[in-house]
């Protein structure tokens, strides 16, 4: 079984990387940790690159000594990471999603769209939130 969990860095998504975490032991799953960000200009190498390694760090530092298998993905390109989420989830052929959400006006959501509601309403697979 594979879960992937959208990871933005926020406590949110750290939530959700926990509960994650918890499920993957009970199921012994593997947890796929993506993070997408929206290209707009032409790629720089040494940004992804850090940017790689930040990611990676950070969830090294939340998994702490667990055992869990995660892998982490960071998926560049210019799609919104809502999109970029469900492409994975069906290249990857994941078995679930875990990804946090937040509270946002409705006016925000019209103009920045919802990746969570983008995820929820197309994504393969089922689909947990936590807030």
């Amino acid at each position: 079984m594979k879960i992937l969990v959208g990871y933005d860095g926020s406590n949110e998504a750290k939530d959700a990387l926990k509960l994650a975490q918890k499920r993957a032991k009970k199921v012994d799953a593997k947890i796929v940790i993506v993070k997408s960000v929206t290209r707009h200009h032409p790629l720089d190498h040494e940004v992804i690159q850090a940017a790689e390694k930040k990611l990676e760090d950070e969830i090294r530092n939340q998994f702490n000594g667990d055992n869990t298998r995660y892998e982490t993905r960071l998926l560049v390109s210019s799609r919104s990471s809502g999109e970029n989420l469900v492409w994975f989830s069906e290249l990857g052929k994941i078995d679930e999603i875990i990804m946090g959400v937040r509270k946002r006006s409705k006016v925000n959501k019209l103009l920045m769209g919802s990746t969570a509601q983008h995820v929820i309403l197309n994504a393969p697979c089922p689909v947990v939130t936590i807030k």
